[in-house]
């Protein structure tokens, strides 16, 4: 594929460690060596002798099962309780069997769908997909759907009202910022400013995303990045990405209130015709009412893909399908819940059909930044 070369763009608005692999990969052939040793010929009258070849077994048998291969997202022992229920469903489904692999980073398990790309399928970050698509082109199966109902995640640049109308204001300006090694929330926001030739002056790290908002009421940052969380809109409309406003709730000219029932909502419940607010500031409603009022979004991060399922380059079609159709359904069964849907493991809420070309802003990112593969994913503890 293509490597995009557009700079990352923003809708600005207006208003186990511990834990060994459990199964290595199939082993690869071993390449001859280039000089190899010299050998007696053999006499005049001795037969020909047939080379060997060597045949492994077919893909889904006891003795090659399908690798389904985690990054140490959790305990070694969290992992194989949660994943055992997905190994039943996928072998009752599809006749075949299949194996979990705890690797020690995301590092490994791209080497490992890379080293054997018939037999693996992955469980890494959006940015790990974009590493192995880049560098064996494994193939994108599954994006996880989070709590929120979304197949991907995004954040917002904040400002206080009337002190920044656009990007080159923000040029010398002090940043405060949670997590630096955020796709969403950081990363894309610094690949943004580049791009556009602003350098933002003292970047300020904070512990949680409440605290760098407060840095910026408090006035010791400029402008601030965290999550935004889309609002559920009246009616049940949806909230569209390029279409929507960020905060398209202001022009009910209402301010935020809480909910009987706890949820941050504009003038009603949205199916009454209001909006209930999600972004990183709603949880700072009770400390801080007027959260909403002195702060506004200047702009939205493109949505970046949520963990996803990845398949090795070379796995079979006729197993793919099945597989990939029994992991959805298995997304959105009752026995997720004590599987990829707990939340000790993964906590998702259901998986969709996942498109490469969702992942182009992670491309421009590493691009416009000039990052190496170790920069995109974060380390896991």
């Amino acid at each position: 594929m293509a490597t995009p070369t557009t700079a990352p763009t923003a809708a600005v608005v207006s208003a186990t460690r511990d834990v060994a692999a459990t199964t290595a990969a199939p082993a690869l052939p071993t390449p001859a060596p280039t000089n190899p040793p010299p050998t007696e010929p053999p006499t005049p009258t001795a037969e020909p002798t047939p080379a060997a070849t060597a045949t492994r077994p077919p893909l889904g048998t006891a003795e090659r099962p399908v690798q389904l291969l985690f990054p140490p997202v959790a305990v070694g022992a969290v992992i194989m309780q949660r994943a055992a229920p997905l190994v039943e469903a996928l072998r009752a489904a599809t006749g075949a069997e299949f194996t979990v692999g705890i690797l020690d980073s995301e590092a490994a398990v791209v080497e490992l769908l890379c080293g054997a790309p018939e037999d693996t399928i992955g469980f890494v970050s959006a940015a790990a997909y974009t590493i192995a698509h880049e560098e064996c082109d494994a193939q994108p199966g599954l994006v996880a759907v989070q709590e929120d109902g979304f197949t991907w995640q995004m954040g917002m640049l904040v400002v206080r009202p009337g002190e920044a109308d656009e990007l080159a204001d923000l040029d010398g300006q002090r940043w405060a910022v949670a997590d630096t090694r955020s796709l969403p929330d950081y990363l894309y926001f610094r690949a943004l400013l580049a791009a556009a030739g602003i350098e933002p002056g003292e970047l300020l790290t904070a512990p949680e995303e409440s605290s760098a908002l407060l840095a910026l009421t408090s006035n010791e940052a400029d402008f601030t990045t965290a999550q935004y969380v889309p609002p559920i809109m009246p009616q049940g409309r949806a909230w569209v990405y390029g279409e929507s406003e960020a905060e398209e709730w202001r022009l009910l000219g209402v301010s935020p209130s809480r909910s009987p029932i706890g949820y941050v909502i504009v003038a009603a419940e949205p199916e009454l015709g209001g909006y209930r607010l999600r972004d990183a500031r709603a949880r700072l409603f009770d400390t801080t009412p007027d959260i909403f009022d002195a702060t506004r979004i200047l702009g939205l991060s493109e949505p970046i893909p949520n963990e996803t399922i990845v398949l090795g380059a070379d796995f079979p079609p006729e197993l793919a399908r099945p597989t990939l159709e029994t992991l959805t359904a298995f997304a959105a069964s009752d026995a997720c819940g004590a599987s990829l849907c707990s939340a000790d493991f993964l906590g998702w809420a259901g998986l969709e059909t996942a498109d490469d070309a969702a992942y182009d802003p992670i491309r421009t990112i590493k691009d416009t930044l000039d990052l190496e593969a170790a920069d995109l994913w974060a380390e896991l503890d």
